[in-house]
């Protein structure tokens, strides 16, 4: 089950994702669509460093979660992906769509930043 964690920096909400990525959770569907309205800037961070829907389902299921949130026009930062799931993001031609950060701490410094 993924977590979700909420926290505001500045006027912005983020997002939190982590152990997994599911955007069929009925805890993320009832509240994307109003932090979506609430928050001119939304931004989804996905822990990347142990998710579980990579493991069950495979990197393209992993790719479809991304584009599900896409969809909702959210800003999506891809926190601990691995050298080998930026390379597999760019041959799928998707790397344009999210941002990648090393980790946590450097995102909160981007976020603080801009």
């Amino acid at each position: 089950m993924q977590k979700i964690i909420t926290e505001k920096i500045g006027g912005k909400v983020i997002l939190l994702l982590q152990e997994d990525l599911d955007t069929a959770d009925q805890r993320l569907t009832r509240c994307l669509p109003s932090l979506c309205q609430a928050a001119p800037e939304l931004s989804v961070w996905i822990d990347c460093s142990s998710l579980e829907c990579i493991k069950a389902y495979g990197f393209c299921h992993f790719v479809n979660q991304l584009l599900v949130l896409k969809s909702y026009g959210i800003s999506v930062t891809l926190l601990h992906l691995s050298r080998q799931q930026q390379q597999l993001l760019r041959l799928l031609q998707v790397d344009a769509l999210v941002a990648v950060v090393p980790d946590v701490a450097e995102a909160y410094q981007l976020a603080q930043a801009s």
